[in-house]
C-alpha cells in the first residue's frame, strides 16, 4: 500500500459521516440494480414455469395433418421434437348441459405426450392402451356427465362432418349451435356424426381442462393411447431455433396452424414489436432512473470531498505528485468504498426483492391458475448480477471520475490558495434592494453568499434538483404501470353471469327473487343481450375513429367503409331492467321522459370503443353526439330486417348489466323493448332472446354452487361464467405493480434524501470558518437563524425551479414509452409534484436544523484557526 492510499484512508476515517453517506449511496444503487435484474430473472422463470405447465412447450402446431404429409413436414432438420394429438373420432353426449359442446372428442397420443402438451392428471393415470380413456374434469361441471374411475363407456365414435361432407376438426365451432335449414324444401342439419362404430372404453384417469381444446371447440377432449394410422392429426413441436417457427409455419404447414405466442414471447422470438419497443422502452428508463440517482448521489459526495482536500492535492503536487497518482488515490477511495458497498447493496438487494416476493408470490398467481403447484420465488441469475455489479461499479468510477478531473485541472498554487471557489463578477454581488426589503439584512447576506461561491451552493441546488426530477419521475414512471394496467383490464361491475337458454320455461322476476335470496350475493339483476348492425356516415365519425380504421381494408367485425362513405357497424343491443335504466339515467343527467314520449324506441349509445390493433385504444365513434335516429340492421346479410330506434344520448359509462367497453359499440334500452327490438330484427321473430343474470358478490366460488343447486331444482338449463377470476387478475396485477412501484418511490426517495442531506450538511460543516467569522463580527444567534432561514428558502425555490420542468419532460417520456403500446391521453400526477414540493423544504430544513446544532458546539476561535474550507 502506497502513501497515497495510506492519505485516501486516512481522510476517510476523519470524514466518518461522509464516509458512511457514500457507502450508503452505493448500497442502495448496488440494491436497486440488484433487485432490478433479480425481479427481471424471476418473474421471467416463473412466467416461463407458467407458460409451459398450461400451455406446453411446443412452440408451434400445424393442424389437420394427414398421414403422409406427416412425413413431409417431421423429415425437416430443423424439428427438434414434436407430439401428435391424432384424430379418433366423435361421439355424441346426449346429455350435454352445454348445448354448444355436445360431443366427446376423442385422440389419440403416445406416451411422451406430456413433454409438450400440458397434461396434468387430478385423479387416475396415463391410458396404457386403446381401450382405456382419460377424460377432462370439465365433462362433469361444464358438460353435466360425470364417470367414475374404472367405469366403462361405450360409445358410438364417428367423424364429425358439415352438411357438404368437409371433415370437421375441434378447431370448428359447432356450426349455428346444431340448428337446422331448409335447402330444396328438405331439412338438413348443418352438421352431423357419420361413419360411427361402437367403442367401449375403460375410464382410467381425469386431467384439468387441456389449453389446447379452445373454449369455442364442440368437444371435450379426451385421451387413449393409439398409434395406429388415422385421417388425421394435429402435430406440436419445437424447433432449434424458436425464431423460426412463424417462417417455417407459413412454408411448410400443409393446412392451418398457430403457434404459442406467450411462450415464443418469453423466449425473445415473439412477433408483437410495440409490445417489446414498451418494455424495453420502460426498461431503458427505470435503469436510467436509477443511474441517473445514484451518481447524482455518489457524484455530490466524491465532489465533496475533492473539494475538501484540494488543498491537500495542491500540496502534494507541489511536493513532486503526480496527476495521474493523484487521479488513482481517488479511484482507489471509489474502488475500496466498492468493495464495501456493492457486496452489502448486492445482499440487501436480494434479501429485499426475497422478501417482497414472499409477501406477493402468492397474490401474484392470482394471475394465473388458482390451482397451480407453481409459486413466485426468487430466482437470481448470474448474469443479472454481474450486470447489476457492473453497472454498479461503473456508477461509482463515473461519479468519482468526473470531479477529480476537474480539480485535476487546477494549477498547484490554485489548489493551495482554494481561489476557484470564490468567483466575483464584474457587477460583484448586486443583490435586489426587495430581497433586503423583505428578508433584511440577513437575506441579504445570505444571497451575497449564493453568489460569492456558487459553485457550492450549486453542488447543493444540482443536488436537489436531481431528487425533485428522480421522485417525480418513478412516481410518474409508477403511475403510468398502473393507469396502463387500469386501462387493459376494464371491470365489468359483476362477478357472475348466468346465461339462461330460450328454451326454459320460467318466470324471470321469480328466478331473480330466488337469485337474490342466496346467501352471499350483494345485488342482482337480469337483462339480455344480442347483436345488431349500423350505419354512421364518415362524416359524422371522430377524427380518432378515422385514423384508427384508415389503414384496414376489412376492420374488425364487418366494420367496414363502404363506397358510399359511411362505417357500417356492429353494435351489442343490451336491455336492462326498467327501474335500473331510469337510475341509469339520473346518473348520467338525463330526463327519464324523454325516453318514454318517443316514436321510436329510445336509448342510450355507448360509443367509446376500446380496442387493440398492436396497442390497445380508447377511442369516440361520433365526433358531435347529438340526439338522433338510428336504423339497426339484422347482423345477417341475408335477413333484410330493419328497425328505426333513437340515441337519446351518448355516454362512457355503463349501467350495471351491461359488460365493459370493447371493439364494439353498446346501445342500452330499458327491458320493455327487449321484445319488440327482437322481433324486428331477428332471423325468427317466433323466437324467443334469452335472459342473462348478472351478480355482484364477495363469495363467487359459493354463490356459484348455490346457483348450480338452483338450477338444478328448478330444472332450468343455464351458463355460468365466473368474471371474478379476471377482476381478481386485475386486482392482482395492480397490487404487484404498487407493491414493486412503492418499493421503487422509497429506494429512490431514500438516495434523493441521502443526497440532500449529504450536500447540504458537508457545505455547512465546510463553512465554519465563516460562521464563524459572521458570529465574531456581532451577527446575533437570531440573526443567524434568519439567514440560514432565506437559504433554505434559496435552495428550495432555486431546485424546483429546474426540477419541476425538467420533471415534467420525462413523464412525457414516459407517457411516450407506455403510449406505443396503450393508446391513453398524456397527464401528470400532480400529487407528486406536491409531495415533492413539500419534502424538498422539510428535507433541506431538517438538514440545515441537524447541521446548525452540530456547528453550535463549536468554539469560534477554533473554527477561525481552521483553514480548512
Amino acid at each position: 500500500m502506497n502513501i497515497f492510499h495510506k492519505i485516501t484512508l486516512t481522510n476517510l476515517k476523519k470524514n466518518k459521516t461522509r464516509t458512511i453517506v457514500t457507502i450508503i449511496g452505493i448500497i442502495l444503487s448496488t440494491a436497486m440494480f440488484t433487485a432490478v435484474t433479480s425481479s427481471i430473472s424471476s418473474l421471467h422463470a416463473f412466467m416461463k414455469e407458467y407458460t409451459i405447465d398450461t400451455e406446453g412447450s411446443w412452440q408451434g402446431a400445424a393442424f389437420r395433418v394427414t398421414q403422409s404429409e406427416s412425413k413431409d413436414f417431421l423429415s425437416h432438420d430443423e424439428i427438434e421434437s414434436s407430439v401428435s394429438l391424432k384424430y379418433i373420432g366423435y361421439a355424441d353426449l346426449k346429455d350435454s348441459a352445454n348445448q354448444y359442446k355436445p360431443y366427446l372428442y376423442i385422440c389419440g397420443v403416445t406416451d411422451d405426450i406430456t413433454t409438450l402438451l400440458p397434461v396434468h392428471i387430478t385423479k387416475g393415470r396415463m391410458p396404457e392402451n386403446d381401450s382405456e380413456l382419460l377424460l377432462p374434469e370439465h365433462l362433469a361441471y361444464d358438460g353435466g356427465i360425470a364417470y367414475n374411475l374404472n367405469d366403462e363407456i361405450t360409445l358410438d365414435v364417428g367423424e364429425r362432418v358439415d352438411e357438404d361432407g368437409f371433415v370437421l376438426d375441434n378447431n370448428t365451432s359447432l356450426l349455428g349451435n346444431k340448428s337446422e335449414k331448409s335447402k330444396d324444401g328438405k331439412v338438413i342439419p348443418l352438421e352431423t356424426i357419420t361413419n360411427t362404430e361402437p367403442k367401449t372404453y375403460q375410464v382410467v384417469g381425469f386431467y384439468s381442462r387441456p389449453s389446447f381444446e379452445s373454449f369455442h371447440a364442440p368437444g371435450y377432449t379426451a385421451l387413449t393411447l393409439s398409434s395406429a394410422r388415422t385421417s388425421y392429426q394435429d402435430i406440436y413441436f419445437c424447433l432449434y431455433n424458436s425464431k423460426d417457427v412463424s417462417s417455417f409455419l407459413e412454408q411448410h404447414a400443409p393446412y392451418s396452424y398457430t403457434m404459442n405466442y406467450d411462450l415464443l414471447r418469453l423466449d425473445g422470438a415473439s412477433m408483437e414489436d410495440s409490445l417489446n419497443r414498451t418494455v424495453t422502452s420502460l426498461a431503458v428508463i427505470l435503469i436510467a432512473i436509477i443511474v441517473l440517482g445514484s451518481i447524482s448521489l455518489i457524484y455530490n459526495a466524491f465532489s465533496i470531498s475533492i473539494s475538501e482536500r484540494t488543498r491537500q492535492f495542491g500540496l502534494l503536487s507541489s511536493l513532486g505528485a503526480t496527476r495521474h497518482q493523484m487521479i488513482h488515490s481517488i479511484l482507489f477511495e471509489a474502488a475500496f468504498l466498492c468493495l464495501i458497498g456493492i457486496p452489502l447493496g448486492i445482499f440487501f438487494g436480494l434479501v429485499g426483492i426475497g422478501i417482497t416476493f414472499y409477501f406477493t408470490g402468492d397474490t401474484l398467481a392470482i394471475l394465473y391458475r388458482s390451482d397451480t403447484t407453481l409459486h413466485l420465488t426468487l430466482q437470481p441469475s448470474v448474469a443479472g448480477i454481474v450486470i447489476a455489479v457492473t453497472l454498479a461499479f461503473i456508477t461509482v468510477l463515473i461519479s468519482a471520475y468526473l470531479p477529480a478531473r476537474k480539480s485535476m485541472k487546477l494549477s498547484a498554487l490554485e489548489a493551495i490558495r482554494q481561489t476557484s471557489d470564490i468567483n466575483i463578477r464584474s457587477k460583484k454581488v448586486h443583490t435586489f434592494p426587495l430581497t433586503e426589503k423583505l428578508f433584511g439584512f440577513e437575506g441579504m447576506l445570505a444571497a451575497k453568499n449564493y453568489k460569492r461561491s456558487r459553485s457550492k451552493y450549486r453542488a447543493t441546488v444540482i443536488s436537489l434538483f436531481l431528487s425533485i426530477v428522480l421522485f417525480i419521475s418513478a412516481s410518474s414512471f409508477c403511475a403510468y404501470l398502473t393507469r396502463s394496467a387500469g386501462s387493459i383490464y376494464n371491470g365489468n361491475g359483476y362477478e357472475l353471469s348466468c346465461t339462461i337458454y330460450s328454451e326454459n320455461n320460467y318466470d324471470p322476476d321469480t328466478l331473480l327473487t330466488k337469485i337474490r335470496a342466496l346467501d352471499g350475493v350483494d345485488k342482482a339483476s337480469y337483462g339480455a343481450s344480442f347483436a345488431a348492425c349500423f350505419t354512421v356516415a364518415k362524416e359524422d365519425c371522430s377524427k380518432e375513429f378515422e385514423s384508427f380504421y384508415s389503414d384496414y381494408e376489412q376492420a374488425y367485425y364487418s366494420n367496414t367503409l363502404p363506397a358510399d362513405d359511411s362505417y357500417e357497424l356492429t353494435t351489442l343491443i343490451y336491455f336492462v331492467e326498467d327501474y335500473l335504466f331510469e337510475d341509469y339515467l339520473k346518473e348520467i343527467g338525463e330526463n327519464s321522459s324523454d325516453y318514454q314520449n318517443s316514436d321510436h324506441p329510445t336509448g342510450v349509445l355507448i360509443d367509446r370503443l376500446h380496442v387493440f390493433n398492436d396497442k390497445y385504444y380508447d377511442i369516440n365513434i361520433f365526433a358531435n353526439p347529438s340526439s338522433q335516429d338510428i336504423v339497426l340492421s339484422a347482423l345477417d346479410e341475408d335477413v333484410k330486417n330493419t328497425c328505426t330506434v333513437t340515441a337519446g344520448a351518448f355516454s362512457d359509462t355503463i349501467p350495471f348489466g351491461v359488460s365493459a367497453p370493447s371493439d364494439y359499440a353498446k346501445f342500452i334500452f330499458p327491458y320493455s323493448c327487449k321484445d319488440a327490438l327482437w322481433q324486428a330484427l331477428s332471423q325468427n321473430p317466433d323466437s324467443t332472446l334469452g335472459n342473462s343474470y348478472y351478480i355482484k358478490t364477495d363469495n363467487h366460488k359459493q354463490v356459484q354452487t348455490d346457483l348450480n343447486t338452483l338450477f338444478d331444482s328448478e330444472n332450468i338449463s343455464a351458463d355460468i361464467y365466473d368474471y371474478m377470476d379476471s377482476i381478481e387478475s386485475e386486482r392482482a396485477i395492480i397490487t404487484v405493480i404498487n407493491i414493486f412501484s412503492y418499493g421503487f418511490i422509497t429506494l429512490i426517495s431514500l438516495i434523493a434524501a441521502a443526497n440532500v442531506f449529504n450536500t447540504i450538511s458537508t457545505n455547512i460543516i465546510l463553512r465554519k470558518r465563516e460562521f464563524a467569522m459572521l458570529k465574531s463580527i456581532g451577527l446575533s444567534p437570531k440573526g443567524f437563524r434568519k439567514m440560514m432561514q432565506f437559504e433554505c428558502l434559496l435552495y428550495g425555490c432555486k431546485g424546483l425551479l429546474y426540477g419541476l420542468p425538467v420533471s415534467i419532460g420525462i413523464t412525457w417520456l414516459i407517457y411516450q414509452a407506455v403510449c406505443d403500446g396503450i393508446d391513453f391521453g398524456f397527464f401528470i400526477p400532480w400529487y407528486s409534484f406536491v409531495i415533492a414540493i413539500g419534502s424538498v423544504f422539510t428535507v433541506v430544513a431538517a438538514t440545515m436544523i441537524y447541521s446548525m446544532r452540530k456547528l453550535s458546539s463549536e468554539n469560534t476561535m477554533d473554527a477561525l484557526k481552521n483553514e480548512n474550507l
